[in-house]
């Protein structure tokens, strides 16, 4: 293939790979609309797998950091695996926005996870980087496209 930019040469480029739809859908569908319904299912499956990853992390973390039982890790490791399954069911198929924004999701509840299991209550800064890191999350998933 020639580099001189020749109009051939953009068409086999242009028709090398499909280009992805902008709101994250797979091809030849119509584009991603919110719902009402699709954004309450997006929130409950966010707080839902970070539960699952918090408490599965949690529960690894007793085994190796604080010597408890063996089966604390083998529990932990299944819960892992049940986090990993939940966000398959997100009504959105773009795989990136998804974690990208469930990242939020992941700070704050971290947070919460630390303050209602192990006492260790979030202080100003917490609360405030909590804040910046949900507002991030929420304008780049439901940014409308």
């Amino acid at each position: 293939m020639q580099a001189d930019g020749s109009s051939r040469e953009l068409a086999m480029l242009d028709s090398a790979a499909p280009a992805p739809s902008p709101a994250g859908g797979g091809g030849g569908e119509e584009p991603f609309q919110w719902t009402a319904g699709k954004v309450v299912l997006s929130l409950a499956l966010f707080v839902a797998a970070g539960v699952a990853e918090i408490g599965g992390g949690w529960l690894v973390w007793q085994t190796i950091r604080l010597h408890k039982g063996w089966y604390l890790a083998v529990a932990g490791a299944a819960v892992l695996f049940l986090y990993g399954v939940i966000p398959c069911a997100q009504p959105m198929d773009n795989f990136g926005r998804v974690y990208a924004a469930y990242g939020c999701f992941f700070i704050i509840l971290s947070y919460l996870w630390g303050w209602a299991v192990d006492g260790v209550r979030p202080d100003t800064g917490d609360w405030v980087g909590s804040g910046i890191a949900v507002a991030g999350g929420l304008a780049a998933f439901f940014w409308p496209r």
